[in-house]
Order: structure tokens, then C-alpha cells, then sequence
């Protein structure tokens, strides 16, 4: 099912109105920490926390509090390894596996107003977007093979991605340099599973 224009913008109001709270509320518990910027994308990292947020859409944000999370420098190699794991993923997932699985990669800043820039794909449990059939997932865009994009996020609630993320459910991003040093942090989870920010206690795993 493709993702309407009407949907994203809906969404994207909705978000600004529920979750504006709980972005401050991360921000200033993470606090100053290292950051790090590309066209699209800021994120800090402290030893309280992380999150990341789109540079001009602010309400694009995930992080967490907490010492639960890993972060490291990747080539584009292993970015590009990841991706077609990613790719995979969706493949063959399917309801006996997966309660979960969003996917979203952004090739160029361009992606934020052309969706010809952006791939996404969401599977499984979610309130927020009104769907005709929701057992379809909601699919917008095409994933480049071979191709580094400016950044890449999955949301994931599968058996099969213990070896992505070494655990069923969490979240993963990607923020492309200019260089060949690639930041990726993983946020495994290991509660009851992962949720939006209206729902959850501030000290979890925030989406």
C-alpha cells in the first residue's frame, strides 16, 4: 500500500502536537553530549543517552535514556552490508516472525519533500496511520542496492532481528559523513516491546 502525502502530513502534524513534551523531556537528560551533523540529520550521544532528530523536521526523533544503547564509526562497506541485511528483513518477514518492522532510508536532504529520495516501509503494529487494509504493509519509494543514503533507521519487533541488533526488538539509525566513517547506534530493547513516546515510562527506549 503506498503512504499518501495527506498521511504524512497529518502525521506529521500529530506528532508536533503529542510528543513535543517528551522530545524536551530526552533532550535535557541526554544533555549537551558529542554531536554529529550531516545535511539531514543531528545527533548527540552522552553517557546518559542518545537520540537523533531531521534537521529540519524536528519531529522526526528517536532516542533513549539510559547506558543501553552501543554506538560506532562504520565503512560503507558494512553500511551497505547492513542495508541488504535490512532488505531481508522485509523479505521475509511475515506475520509467524514479525510483530513489527518500520524501515526508513533517506538518500538525499531532498527526501524530506520528494519521496522519489525515500524509501519506506511499515509492517505490524501501529496507530497512527488509518489504513485501508492493515495486514498490507505500507510501502513508499524504492531501496537503492549499492547506493550509501544520507540515513537509514529500522523500528523492529521480529525473531529475525537477533542478528542485526542482537535482540528481538529495538531501534537502529544511521548517519552518513562525508568521509568514509559512518556513525550507527543500536538501542536494543528488552521489555515488553517497542513504543511510541506517548506510551512508555521516560526511562525506556523512546520513538
Amino acid at each position: 500500500m503506498e503512504i499518501r502525502e495527506e498521511q504524512l502530513a497529518a502525521l506529521r502534524s500529530e506528532a508536533r502536537r503529542k510528543y513535543q513534551v517528551m522530545i524536551d523531556y530526552i533532550k535535557d537528560q541526554v544533555g549537551e553530549g558529542c554531536e554529529y551533523l550531516n545535511d539531514l540529520v543531528r545527533v548527540v550521544v552522552s553517557e546518559r543517552g542518545c537520540y537523533y532528530e531531521f534537521r529540519d523536521m524536528p519531529e522526526e526523533f528517536s532516542g533513549a535514556v539510559g547506558s543501553g544503547f552501543t554506538h560506532e564509526f562504520i565503512g560503507s562497506t558494512k553500511a551497505l552490508e547492513l542495508l541488504a541485511q535490512l532488505q531481508h528483513l522485509v523479505e521475509t518477514s511475515d506475520e509467524s516472525n514479525t510483530r513489527e518492522l518500520a524501515l526508513l532510508v533517506v538518500y538525499s536532504r531532498d527526501g524530506l519533500y520528494n519521496r522519489d529520495e525515500t524509501y519506506i516501509y511499515h509492517t505490524g503494529e501501529d496507530g497512527e496511520i488509518e489504513v485501508d487494509d492493515p495486514a498490507e504493509p505500507i510501502v513508499s519509494g524504492h531501496l537503492r542496492p549499492g547506493v550509501v543514503p544520507l540515513f537509514f533507521k529500522v523500528k523492529v519487533d521480529s525473531d529475525l532481528a537477533i542478528p542485526l541488533l542482537g535482540a528481538k526488538r529495538g531501534v537502529m539509525f544511521f548517519v552518513a559523513n562525508l568521509t568514509d566513517q559512518h556513525l550507527l547506534v543500536a538501542i536494543p530493547h528488552e521489555g515488553i516491546g517497542v513504543t511510541d513516546l506517548s506510551q512508555i515510562p521516560a526511562s525506556e527506549l523512546v520513538h
